[in-house]
């Protein structure tokens, strides 16, 4: 037998990886495959099938198909669902960890009042019907004072039980349904409406052939993750489509931080935070003068001549984003040749563009580059979102005609109620009342920026008279309130989903209940406790409400999708987890319909800014907070760990065993101008406070900057997620070993708040500090 040598082995492995990344060839045999192997598990124990569930993934918000196992009536564990379009039977750690969060022995069990003062955790254990009779007899007294505007839900994302809510507050009269998205991706929402007509982009990074990345780490942290990460790997091989093998995409990225995605690009590009504006304008210019856009598709599809748009993006030479942002012009030049040269090509732009107070901007600066280079919505370009907006059952409440200052602030005139914004500060200053504030799913005493400020408002009864939680667990917000209502997991409920479909033909993803909540838990899904809550406040709002069931309401939501409604409907859907119609995809739909503006064109001047008195055309504007930054001072920056969302999963043992402190990232030169070695604690000092956290000394990442991530130092959430060991009826509470290393710091509260004037999202991103040894 002859010996196997290095370089043969290396030989094997570069065909192997060679046939894997010509997924065309290999595609039928792996489907087969995983339609044999999806969702099968045999148990250890008895030998036999364990139950399978096809369920929707909500641990983040990529809502990735999965099957849970059951056995003995407990779900044992959590895998994906092989068939499902988007993540293909690929799930994240995350997804995994639901298992975690279904049985933390600390979840809440029951309805609890508050005895003591809000945040002195001081509970009586009430009913649901004490609950129901409480909370509804609060709403009753709204109405009859003819004040329904003061009831506030807030919630996190806009998932689809938000649509249900909005229905509630539509049937109470009040306009005050308002998610979290404002403080995420408020200004490429905005950035993206005002252009193209849609919230966001999909990058067909599958089938591109060049990705330039601003600020973005899809490898962790983007809002689509799995099914996104794992296309964006299959792009960086060889492949084969259309009858034809192609090369592997180059992928250049520009963030402050070497993050996962940045250390797996071809390039990394330390970019100064918040000029990723002027780098993409400088592109476009160039561009332009080489002559190498799309002349067709900015004549057919802009509503702004190419030879206007040149002179507008003269001044825009790559000299001067050189000295603004850092990059060398000789490398912006390059780059933006190569992006044009490449066909297809698109960009990617997330948190480290939108999440600065020029964020609406820089994502439009952005968008131009796929629009001048004719990227727009072809194969392996940038991509409008393929969703199924479900339809309302009948009868559809009014919406209320009631003015709100959470969603149409003067001070943001472009804001939309599906964009509130500023909520604490607006009821802190007195702008608009609130007499009761319902908040579920979502954390702001630790999860917005200056939290003790919010914390501060929450407990101000005059401010807030009544403060209802639903959620989960107990977390910093829940210890605040006034009523708190257990509510069933994600593993334990019925909700519809239309996630971005990845395949370009829309898809409906069933979220159900892979196991019944536990007899001996007293918890109720959020929608249940609404139908309840319009059936006790009766006629004309419980007129809205007479189907019997949350399922009911989903078979009314589906009734408009006739190819679901054939194969079996909500039959179907529970069978399989997802349906999407069988057909090839279709690009460039903006040929058919043109696209969703006002004009029906790629708006790159937009009259609608220029009613507001905003400039109108892509443009670069410094972020104000970074002009007269002193010497010494630096910029602050979050990032997000890939086994962690955000502050929702800290109470996992498996992820937070994983993770469960957070260092701040220091550049080597910055850390030894200041005598700072690597481990060592640090003070790090805003305008709105100061926190003490521990250095990691790094080359990557740009030496104005610091980085914190923003999932740790958990004074709530329970014990896992503050690092304390504790018994229970899982024996691996009394085993956590990582107490005596802590659970780090949490950034959030000398993060100052600080908008985007034009789209009104938070600048996270922009926060001005200094960093010394403690």
């Amino acid at each position: 037998m002859k010996k196997l040598t290095r370089r043969d082995f290396m030989k094997i492995s570069a065909a192997g990886a060679s046939l894997l990344a010509l997924s065309g060839y290999m595609g039928p045999l792996v489907s087969a495959m995983e339609m044999v192997l999806g969702g099968k598990e045999v148990s250890r124990t008895t030998g036999k099938f364990r139950k399978a569930v096809a369920s929707t993934c909500l641990n983040c918000y990529a809502r990735c198909g999965i099957f849970g196992y059951v056995d003995q009536n407990r779900v044992v564990k959590i895998d994906g669902n092989p068939l499902h379009p988007n993540n293909r039977g690929r799930i994240c750690a995350k997804g995994q960890a639901g298992l975690n969060l279904l049985y933390d022995p600390e979840r809440l069990q029951y309805p609890m009042k508050r005895t003591g003062a809000r945040g002195e955790n001081k509970w009586q254990r009430i009913s649901w019907e004490e609950a129901y009779n409480e909370l509804s007899g609060k709403l009753k007294e709204l109405l009859q004072k003819g004040r329904p505007q003061e009831l506030v839900i807030q919630s996190d994302r806009d998932i689809t039980t938000q649509d249900f809510v909005r229905r509630f507050m539509n049937a109470l009269g009040s306009p005050n349904a308002l998610n979290h998205t404002a403080l995420g991706g408020s200004n490429k929402k905005m950035a993206h409406r005002m252009t193209w007509g849609v919230d966001f982009d999909i990058n067909d990074v599958a089938y591109t052939m060049y990705i330039l990345n601003f600020g973005s780490n899809p490898y962790e942290a983007h809002i689509l993750r799995t099914s996104f990460a794992q296309r964006i790997a299959e792009g960086r091989t060889i492949r084969m489509f259309d009858h034809r093998v192609y090369d592997r995409a180059k992928m250049v990225t520009f963030d402050v931080r070497c993050s996962q995605t940045a250390g797996r690009s071809d390039e990394w590009h330390p970019i100064k935070p918040g000029t990723d504006g002027i780098v993409a304008l400088a592109m476009a210019n160039m561009i332009m003068q080489e002559n190498l856009h799309d002349a067709r598709f900015l004549s057919d599809w802009t509503n702004y001549p190419a030879g206007a748009l040149a002179g507008h993006l003269k001044q825009y030479t790559t000299e001067m984003a050189e000295k603004i942002s850092g990059v060398p012009a000789a490398d912006i030049k390059r780059i933006a040749l190569e992006f044009a040269a490449a066909k297809p090509a698109t960009t990617i732009s997330t948190g480290g563009v939108t999440k600065h107070q020029n964020g609406v901007y820089a994502e439009r600066c952005i968008a131009l580059l796929n629009a001048i280079t004719g990227n727009v919505d072809v194969k392996g370009g940038y991509c409008m979102p393929r969703i199924y907006d479900f339809k309302q059952p009948a009868p559809v409440p009014p919406v209320p005609s009631l003015k709100s200052a959470f969603i149409s602030d003067p001070a943001y005139p472009l804001l939309t109620s599906e964009i509130p914004q500023r909520v604490i500060p607006l009821i802190e200053e007195g702008k608009e009342k609130v007499g009761v504030y319902i908040i579920y799913h979502h954390d702001p005493a630790y999860s917005e920026p200056e939290n003790e400020r919010v914390q501060k408002v929450l407990k101000d009864e005059k401010l807030i008279p009544y403060l209802v939680v639903v959620d989960s667990y107990l977390s910093e917000t829940a210890g605040l309130a006034d009523l708190v209502l257990p509510e069933a997991t994600y593993l334990e409920r019925y909700e519809l989903e239309s996630p971005p479909a990845f395949e370009m033909v829309p898809l409906v993803s069933l979220r159900q209940p892979i196991q019944p909540p536990n007899p001996q838990l007293e918890v109720v899904p959020f929608t249940e406790i609404l139908m309840e809550l319009a059936k006790r406040i009766g006629s004309p709002m419980s007129e809205f409400f007479t189907f019997n069931t949350y399922e009911d309401y989903m078979k009314g939501q589906i009734a408009a999708i006739p190819g679901l409604v054939r194969v079996g409907g909500m039959d179907y859907l529970k069978a399989n987890g997802f349906w999407h119609e069988s057909k090839k995809p279709q690009y460039k739909l903006y040929e058919k319909v043109g696209f969703n503006t006002p004009s029906k064109k790629f708006e790159i001047y937009s009259h609608t800014l220029e009613k507001m008195g905003y400039d109108p055309l892509p443009s670069y504007h410094p972020v104000k907070a970074h002009e007269n930054m002193k010497r010494g001072e630096l910029h602050l920056t979050t990032y997000q760990w890939n086994v962690h969302t955000h502050y929702r999963t800290a109470n996992s043992k498996w992820l937070s065993e994983i993770v469960h402190n957070n260092p701040a990232w220091v550049n080597s030169r910055t850390a030894a101008e200041r005598g700072i070695s690597d481990g060592d604690r640090i003070r790090i000092t805003s305008a709105a406070g100061s926190i003490i956290t521990t250095a990691w000394v790094t080359e990557g990442i740009h030496p104005d900057v610091v980085a914190v991530s923003d999932n740790c130092g958990h004074w709530g959430y329970g014990k896992t997620a503050q690092a304390q060991r504790f018994g229970s009826d899982d024996p691996d509470t009394n085993l956590l070993w990582w107490g005596k290393e802590g659970n780090g710091a949490h950034p959030n509260s000398i993060i100052p708040l600080a908008f985007d004037t034009v789209g009104g999202g938070q600048g996270w991103m922009d926060t001005v500090v200094t960093v010394e040894k403690a």
